[in-house]
């Protein structure tokens, strides 16, 4: 289910290439210690430092990962968790957020993007894989609300509304926003392939033009949130002026889509990849100065990755060695190690 080769039909088939096996492997273990940590009985990945709380995303992120496994069993068992308690708005998009701690356990219904997308990409890599039609027409009805509610038409062309309320030119005085890690494009990519009304080329195209402009401060890094006023890429003037923990994904998406773009990584490779090792920083971009540092080895390893998918070089297989930590830079490991292994798997395997 690795080194996807998807073909122009409706509904391909995924094959694996013979190099990819090694990779493979270590995405396996590392996705069975991943939900040893992380997946409770229920089927809900748990954020254990963000109160236990769950995420659509996290659990759209175990669903990928679990068909990269070939682990059927683990899937259903998030995914049915993820229907009975996140599809509950009037809509086929999911509630962003949900805690144990609250009653009832879904206080904002309102959506988030990335995860809805997340959740619809991994439900057509599952029929792919275990030919069950059942999970392609989620898949389609999720993809038919987000063309609906989702997309806007702006001057840099089709674009993505990070949720369905809040985020609109009449939401906000700087309106509309968006958030670039919600361009989840290889997900973006595949997912045209069964909805031929999804728009996956111009938003791509969007998306990747947005990436090159939005480029701010001394380190020509994108912000969390950005404003697409006045036909502009500017800074959202309700939210920090920062390069953090959002945004760290925009390389990994970049990279898992195609090696087409490595301009694109130059200055996430240029800030990170230091003298003396990765430096992984939030940056506040008016400035250029680190107002925190990302420690976690899961950040490391993205790093590590946006670095070999750069010029084939990984530093001592940092992203091999896969070990829980918390909740988000472990996903982001885990993630790295199954973009790395669908797209340079000689990274992971050291046959240069």
């Amino acid at each position: 289910m690795l080194g996807v080769l998807m073909s122009t039909s409706a509904l391909p088939s995924l094959a694996v290439n013979t190099a990819n096996y090694a990779a493979q492997d270590i995405v396996i273990g590392a996705w069975h210690l991943y939900k040893a940590r992380f997946l409770d009985e229920s089927g809900r990945i748990v954020d254990n430092v963000n109160g236990d709380i769950s995420h659509s995303e996290g659990q759209g992120y175990a669903m990928l990962l679990a068909v990269a496994a070939n682990d059927k069993s683990g899937f259903d068992k998030i995914w049915l968790w993820t229907q009975q308690e996140l599809f509950i708005r009037d809509d086929h998009l999911a509630a962003w957020r949900w805690d144990p701690n609250e009653s009832p356990n879904v206080t904002d219904i309102n959506n988030a993007t990335d995860g809805d997308l997340l959740i619809a990409w991994a439900l057509l890599r599952a029929r792919l894989v275990w030919r069950e039609d059942r999970y392609i027409q989620h898949a389609r009805n999720i993809l038919k609300d987000i063309r609906q509610k989702l997309i806007i038409k702006t001057s840099f062309g089709r674009a993505l509304l990070p949720g369905a309320n809040g985020f609109k030119a009449e939401d906000q005085s700087d309106g509309p926003l968006i958030n670039l890690s919600y361009w989840v494009f290889p997900a973006i990519s595949e997912l045209g392939l069964i909805d031929p009304l999804f728009p996956d080329r111009e938003l791509i195209e969007t998306g990747l033009s947005l990436v090159r402009k939005a480029s701010f401060g001394p380190s020509g890094l994108p912000a969390n949130w950005l404003s697409l006023a006045d036909n502009t890429v500017k800074l959202a003037e309700n939210f920090d002026p920062f390069f953090g923990y959002d945004s760290i994904r925009i390389p990994l998406y970049l990279a898992w889509y195609s090696n087409e773009h490595m301009d694109l990584l130059t200055p996430y490779a240029n800030e990170w990849v230091k003298e003396r090792g990765y430096s992984l920083k939030v940056v506040d971009l008016q400035n250029g100065k680190a107002v925190g540092a990302m420690t976690d080895a899961g950040y490391r390893a993205l790093a590590d990755m946006v670095v070999c998918s750069m010029n084939g070089v990984v530093s001592d297989n940092l992203i091999n060695n896969f070990s829980p930590t918390d909740y988000y830079p472990s996903t982001l490991h885990i993630l790295s190690l199954l973009a790395i292994s669908e797209r340079y798997p000689t990274c992971l395997i050291n046959q240069y």
